[in-house]
């Protein structure tokens, strides 16, 4: 059993003990209340506070007490209304910003909608969406919600309409909308720094984000297909598309797993993340049993049953083709969220080089 701290017992101070005797005791807060409310509205000028018991402090605090009960009633009344944000001169900026930041642009999902309900997601895939402000940024400065991975879900609530959960959205429409915010809220132009893949240096690149082409979903494909057949094994399996609350759980799995020591474990993230949208291989629904029927499974059926439930036939193809600046040749590479995705750099105008 832990020791525990001695802390003196508190004891209620006795009004009467304090006081001594011949003196009247200090009013309790329910007698202030009252005796505040039992004063005259409109007592003369100079009189202050009338309240019994307050002869007994000191001269010079019942001083200061009358001089501001003078001055309270000495001041000139106004009639302006009282504002609660602040001056008229901060209203009219705000108001000002408002035609920018509060005009919502009209967006349909890649999904078109097809796998909501219209509790968890717009039926007919569109949404309205308006601009980050400071208050967004600063959820993106906050560690706390960066760790945890509720940072875009609380952008999404603030900057979507209607108020969906953001977490049911389908990552690919998620990703398009953050694409879509981003371009929205400071510029298209996204400047990265990547790697030539021939010579291994470095050199920087400015991404088109309006370029990238998005995919909307076909007519022929819906929740009524969301099953298939492993091309090896020749197994049945049942499936479902990944939504924001899928990314939250795998971002748990890996943290769990990163408190063990890792030289002698193997990364299952990628497992695991598909044993959560398989919902049934071969008449398995059990997602312990799937999990090790997965592992079993040929490397052929398991890198198909990843590229079925990972990338539908629709969203933003985020495969970017740049440009070597030292050999000429062309490259590929995965769009890259680097911090400057949503805190990009300042460019330099020829009068400030």
């Amino acid at each position: 059993m832990p020791d525990e701290t001695y802390r003196q017992e508190r004891r209620p101070i006795k009004q009467e003990v304090e006081q001594g005797k011949g003196q009247e005791p200090i009013p309790s807060p329910e007698e202030f209340q009252k005796a505040v409310q039992n004063q005259p509205v409109n007592r003369p000028v100079g009189e202050g506070l009338q309240m019994k018991g307050l002869h007994n402090a000191p001269p010079e605090f019942l001083e200061k007490i009358k001089q501001q009960g003078g001055q309270a009633s000495s001041s000139s009344y106004s009639d302006a209304p009282m504002r609660v944000t602040g001056s008229a001169k901060l209203e009219e900026l705000l108001d000002k910003i408002k035609l920018s930041t509060q005009v919502y642009e009209e967006v349909t999902l890649p999904s078109l909608g097809k796998f909501y309900d219209g509790d968890d997601g717009p039926t007919n895939g569109i949404v309205k969406l308006r601009p980050m402000t400071g208050e967004e940024e600063q959820i993106l400065a906050t560690p706390r919600y960066i760790k945890k991975g509720t940072a875009m879900d609380m952008i999404f609530r603030n900057c979507i309409q209607p108020n969906y959960d953001p977490a049911q959205f389908l990552a690919v429409d998620r990703t398009f909308l953050l694409i879509y915010l981003r371009g929205i809220s400071y510029s298209k132009d996204y400047d990265v720094e990547v790697t030539c893949p021939f010579t291994d240096k470095r050199f920087s690149e400015t991404i088109d984000l309006n370029a990238l082409e998005v995919t909307t979903c076909p007519e022929n494909f819906g929740p009524q297909n969301m099953h298939d057949v492993l091309p090896r094994t020749q197994i049945d399996f049942k499936y479902r598309l990944a939504r924001g609350f899928d990314e939250q759980r795998i971002q748990e799995h890996r943290e769990r797993r990163s408190k063990f020591d890792n030289s002698t474990l193997t990364d299952d993230t990628l497992l695991y993340r598909t044993s959560l949208l398989v919902e049934e291989i071969g008449g398995l629904t059990d997602k312990n049993e799937l999990l090790i029927m997965i592992k079993k499974l040929p490397v052929e059926d398991v890198s198909y049953l990843r590229n079925v439930t990972s990338e539908p036939p629709f969203g933003v193809d985020t495969k970017v083709t740049l440009t070597s600046k030292f050999t000429l040749e062309d490259f590929e590479i995965e769009l890259p969220l680097e911090a400057n995705f949503f805190f990009p750099r300042q460019r330099r105008t020829q009068t400030q080089a």
